[in-house]
């Protein structure tokens, strides 16, 4: 297991996250993540998925072809919906 920080291209305290997804930064940071081999977790201090820009980018990724199960406690998933972007 690694530990990689994206918290400037990936983090979520940003005015308008659907405008910052747009940006080169976003698409490449994204992009990247997507390419990692094997499980690949995206955290946050929001409980909820729901409630929290990881919704956003997990939106992003199934588009691009991912699965996305979000972990909301130890006993419970739920895989993303796939949505248009």
């Amino acid at each position: 297991m690694a530990y990689r920080w994206e918290g400037k291209a990936l983090g979520g305290m940003r005015p308008s996250y659907a405008d910052h997804m747009q940006t080169e930064e976003f698409r490449s940071a994204a992009s990247a993540l997507s390419a990692i081999e094997g499980r690949v977790c995206v955290m946050c201090a929001e409980s909820n998925p729901a409630d929290c820009h990881r919704s956003l980018i997990a939106d992003w990724l199934v588009a691009h072809g991912e699965r996305v199960t979000h972990l909301l406690d130890l006993s419970r998933r739920q895989e993303h919906p796939p949505r248009l972007l």
